[in-house]
């Protein structure tokens, strides 16, 4: 079969396109900005099985919408999880983490789920959208100026619970029939939409019937390979290719397929997964991508092999063509017998694709083509056009496919100059292929175009020559415009030889290049991909950019073993990169505290023949080497030196470097450091500075007692830098300062209003475990000394409900109980000990439970159940809750009895009386009054009567200690002589000391086996 003649200005098309779109590509990935096209389809099917795929027919109108910043996965990441009776979706990252869902009823009482995502960059939901989890037919997205939200439509009958777990957010759909649910409401959903469509070809045909035509695939496994029969009931149009490793096979006819259980074999065969939708059925399979994919047909019979040796048969080649005559540029295709265009959501990409089938004989598209707007790529049987923009179509015309838009699509022209053509590259292969060389970016005298228009021409007639043709060409427009700073363009010229010649990514040459370009671009991780091939393993100068890469991503040793492999090499590169390698190589250094090594290599680095601020960028880390080796003003007058520089990438860290120094050294007071570091910290973003800053910064904050500035700005270092290790530095600052103000005192100088508030901004820094528990209970106790009782209540409700058990969890829900009875609300107290009870506690919190469980009772005016619970408990405690219950009785006799008891010989001692035992004292005197013991209240009063002068309630002790008959007193002084020593009053200063002293001196913490296994932070109590 013979190649048809070089299309040039198709070449330069396709070299064009792929060059401008890894240009877009990698500018939305450097600068965080996307425009991306939504495109709207006429019908859509699930794919049967554990992926999903839409199927839409004919070429429906599609509408671009602009979005704005699209946020990176460090922000927002959707992961989707699914099995037979439910799906899952987890939202990670730095924004994601702080999604809020909630349930509500659409327009047509369907139900839905909206979760919100603060801030105004766009979540990226393309993949999502396309493969949403179990039970939802639906996802939209709806933005305001402060929040995206992202609303999924349930299927009938499915039911969502949302919550926190493990650092995420997550929503669980859950479904007794999701995949038969979404599909048949997805299969609606796109028969109306396909329906409603007015270019639908579908539209003009009759319905599909209820029963279809059973297709029982048949397949044998070969070596490497497996083999597929399609055997149709008639003559059926195809359209078979491979995308990644996924192989398509689509046919325009609707059938049920037959998959032979043995078919997904977990070698050759992955995942095998069918659609069916208005007049085409598809089978897609996961297969590795490595295998051949051939086509054969005898008759009604369509015979595909995945892997193994291809399949040898007749094979026509479709041509592809330029065709200028309407006024509109296009790409036509001549497909012999072409039937219809099928529109078909690809799962993994996320992306539409347009499929043309065809019937036999076998016609492929052997090659790529690629312009700006669209890309036809290459098949086994049929037609594929992947769309690049929003307003390409594809439209049949007999045999001929025609695949253009409103404008025409952008290609080059066919009018350049022989000159042009016969100029030559000169290529040589590199000695060290990662090495860049100054002289790939000299430029001719007539510039830049001359040169670069000479290199286009040349690499397109190469591309022309096939997958097995040379491609140094390529090689050589790559390495010039390295040379001339255009690495997302060079980046472009290596990605499609990739793709077109795929024997080039074997060459250390097409590595190495794409090692400097993508280096060059700041694509840091993209260029490790490519020095961990085996094409650079044994290139010595590849270490140094594994070096290199390492060192600006915080893996210092790792960098120091690179260097030290790469140095045989380092000579073989330009002066500026040499300076650049070796500044690196001693920032590694000095991180891993080899400070005499670091200062060798900087002293090679400071040398080097370069431009000022690539000496500069060295001088600056020499002085931090300086400042290692104790010479601080030294280093202070050299950052001093370098923060007059005009470039900002090495004026700023010189200045935090200068003023952080100063501050050291007692030439400058904190004030003035922090409004320099902050002034830098607003306008410098995304490196090591920014990191440095915000050490520095909470540092300063910390030492002023500032807490919550200081926090705040660590914080802020933690969520941007969350991949780097400096992070993990910065997260243990923050959670040692967190530690310290709330479980070593430091935030006991703060007011408890205070403290409180900045507990509950900051309580996601909670530690897990008993030292976690032990801060929540010790914040609870400082809520309580200021009568905030609620909240306190608040924490440690939280703690029995979730993270505490056995008998810590009984011992703080004590606590709680007392905390609920001095808020007055015995309820709650009760409740607090009853869902908590347990056997085998110790001693002293059984007996402690019992008695504020009875107190409770007593409350509640259930004072013959109060009486049961305390039995035979004679304890001091017991007996002052016994008193309150006799009181409430009037029962005098017995209360009288118990109080008189409570103040035991107190009476043989000197001092004021406690206000308890005055209390206690001025109700024994009148309950054995209103008992008319006058026996009694006589005895009272000989032995406590010297204490009413000193008295803090001495009016009324003198009251309680006359008695009814004693002067002119009536009943009515005797009850306000009870209501001033309240013995509830008394009940709360003593629990408020309990309290106290439990804060001085902890109790022992519970074992980690008690703590249940929860969320770390309390939910925050209501502020007063």
């Amino acid at each position: 079969m013979t190649r048809p003649p070089t299309d040039l200005s198709r070449l330069k098309a396709a070299l064009n396109a792929e060059t401008q779109a890894r240009w877009r590509e990698d500018a939305r990935e450097t600068q965080g900005w996307s425009v991306k096209a939504i495109r709207s389809t006429a019908a859509i099917a699930v794919l049967s099985g554990a992926a999903a795929a839409g199927l839409a027919v004919s070429a429906p109108a599609v509408t671009e919408i602009a979005s704005g910043i699209i946020a990176p996965k460090s922000e927002i990441d959707f992961r989707v999880g699914r099995n037979a009776s439910m799906g899952r979706l987890e939202i990670y990252g730095s924004v994601g983490s702080r999604a809020s869902v909630r349930s509500e009823k659409g327009p047509k009482k369907e139900e839905l789920v909206v979760i919100r995502l603060p801030g105004q960059k766009t979540p990226d939901i393309g993949d999502f959208r396309a493969n949403p989890p179990m039970g939802v037919t639906a996802v939209a997205l709806r933005q305001d100026s402060r929040a995206s939200e992202i609303v999924m439509t349930l299927a009938e009958g499915a039911k969502a619970r949302f919550g926190r777990s493990d650092g995420a957010v997550y929503v669980q759909i859950e479904t007794k029939d999701v995949e038969g649910d979404a599909a048949r409401l997805i299969m609606q959903r796109a028969g109306e939409t396909a329906s409603s469509s007015s270019s639908s070809s579908v539209s003009e045909q009759a319905p599909a019937k209820a029963n279809y035509p059973v297709v029982a695939l048949k397949h044998v496994k070969l070596e490497d390979g497996v083999q597929i029969d399609f055997p149709f009931p008639d003559v059926t149009g195809a359209a078979v290719f491979r995308r990644g490793e996924a192989v398509w096979m689509v046919f325009d006819k609707e059938v049920d397929f037959r998959l032979p259980p043995t078919l997904k074999d977990g070698v050759v065969i992955e995942q095998a997964n069918w659609a069916r939708n208005d007049g085409f059925t598809a089978l897609r399979l996961i297969a590795p991508a490595g295998g051949s994919l051939s086509v054969d047909t005898e008759g009604a019979l369509w015979r595909v092999r995945v892997g193994g040796k291809a399949l040898d048969a007749p094979l026509s080649e479709v041509a592809v063509k330029r065709d200028d005559t309407s006024g509109a540029a296009t790409l036509t295709l001549n497909l012999a017998g072409a039937r219809k265009v099928a529109w078909i959501r690809d799962p993994m990409v996320g992306d539409r694709i347009a499929v043309v089938t065809a019937p036999g004989p076998v016609k492929a598209v052997r090659d790529d083509r690629s312009t700006v707007q669209a890309s036809i790529g290459s098949t086994a049987q049929g037609v594929m056009i992947e769309r690049m923009a929003p307003d390409v179509t594809v439209t049949l015309d007999g045999d001929r496919v025609a695949v253009t838009r409103p404008g025409g699509l952008l290609m080059s022209s066919d009018d350049n100059g022989t000159e042009a053509r016969t100029l030559q590259t000169g290529y040589r292969a590199a000695l060290f292929p990662t090495a860049p060389d100054a002289s790939w970016g000299e430029l001719p005298e007539e510039g830049f175009l001359k040169k670069y228009n000479a290199l286009q021409i040349s690499a397109a007639d190469e591309q022309g020559l096939g997958a097995e043709g040379p491609y140094t060409a390529r090689l050589d427009l790559a390495r010039f415009l390295v040379g001339q700073g255009m690495n997302f363009e060079a980046q472009g010229v290596l990605d499609l030889l990739g793709k077109t010649n795929p024997r080039s990514l074997g060459d250390p040459q097409m590595r190495g290049l794409r090692v400097v370009a993508k280096v060059m671009s700041g694509r840091l991780t993209d260029a490790q991909s490519d020095l961990d091939s085996t094409a650079l393993i044994s290139d010595p100068a590849a270490n140094l950019w594994r070096g290199y890469i390492a060192q600006k991503t915080g893996h210092y040793e790792e960098a120091r073993k690179a260097f030290a492999a790469g140095a045989p090499a380092l000579d073989g590169f330009p002066p500026v990169w040499r300076t650049r390698f070796a500044t690196a190589n001693a920032q590694a250094a000095l991180a891993t505290k080899d400070i005499a090594s670091a200062a060798q290599i900087i002293g090679y680095a400071v040398t080097q023949d370069v431009q000022p601020l690539d000496r500069l960028e060295a001088q600056l880390v020499q002085a931090q080497i300086i400042e290692a080796q104790g010479d601080k003003r030294r280093a202070m007058r050299v950052y001093a030196a370098i923060a007059k520089s005009t470039s900002d990438r090495l004026n700023t860290p010189a200045q935090l470097n200068a003023a952080r120094l100063k501050l050291e050294l007692g030439e400058a007071k904190p004030d003035e450091t922090l409004a320099i570091m902050n002034s830098l910290r607003f306008r410098w973003r995304g490196d090591d500075t920014e990191l440095q800053l915000i050490r520095t910064v909470g540092d300063i904050y910390l030492n002023q007692g500032r807490y919550r500035e200081a926090l705040e700005v660590l914080k802020s270092g933690g969520m941007s830098f969350f991949n780097r290790p400096e992070a993990m530095e910065i997260n243990q600052k923050l959670n040692a300062a967190f530690r310290s103000l709330f479980l070593d005192g430091m935030a006991d100088g703060l007011q408890p209003v205070e403290a409180l508030g900045l507990f509950n901004d900051f309580r996601d820094l909670t530690p897990v475990g008993a030292d976690g528990d032990l801060m929540v209970r010790r914040m609870a106790r400082r809520l309580v000394e200021v009568d905030l009782l609620s909240q306190a209540a608040d924490l440690l409700d939280y703690q029995v409900e979730n993270r505490l058990q056995g008998v810590a969890k009984s011992q703080v829900a004590a606590d709680l109980a007392a905390i609920h009875l001095m808020n007055r609300q015995p309820e709650k107290a009760l409740q607090a000990i009853w869902k908590t009870r347990t056997t085998l506690l110790p001693k002293a919190v059984m007996a402690e439970r019992r008695v504020l469980e009875a107190r409770a009772l007593n409350d509640l005016n259930r004072t013959d159940n109060a009486l049961e619970v305390l039995g035979t408990d004679m304890s001091p405690e017991a007996l002052d809750v016994r008193a309150d219950i006799y009181w409430r009785q009037k029962d005098w006799v017995k209360a009288g009895a118990l109080l008189e008891k409570r103040l035991g010989e107190r009476w043989k001692k000197d001092g004021n009386l406690s206000l308890a035992e005055e209390a206690n004292l001025i109700r024994a005197g009148v309950a054995y009054s209103l008992a008319s013991d006058q026996k009694s209240l006589d005895r009272l009063s000989q032995r406590f009567g010297k204490f009413a002068e000193t008295a803090q309630n001495g009016d009324a002790m003198r009251v309680a200690l006359a008695g009814l008959d004693n002067g002119p007193l009536r009943a009515s002084d005797f009850a306000m002589a009870a209501a001033q020593t309240d013995s509830f009053t008394g009940w709360v200063a003593s629990m408020k000391q309990k309290f106290r002293e439990q804060g001085k001196t902890p109790a022992a913490l519970p074992a980690p086996a008690q703590q249940a296994q929860a969320p770390a932070a309390a939910p925050a109590p209501k502020k007063a």
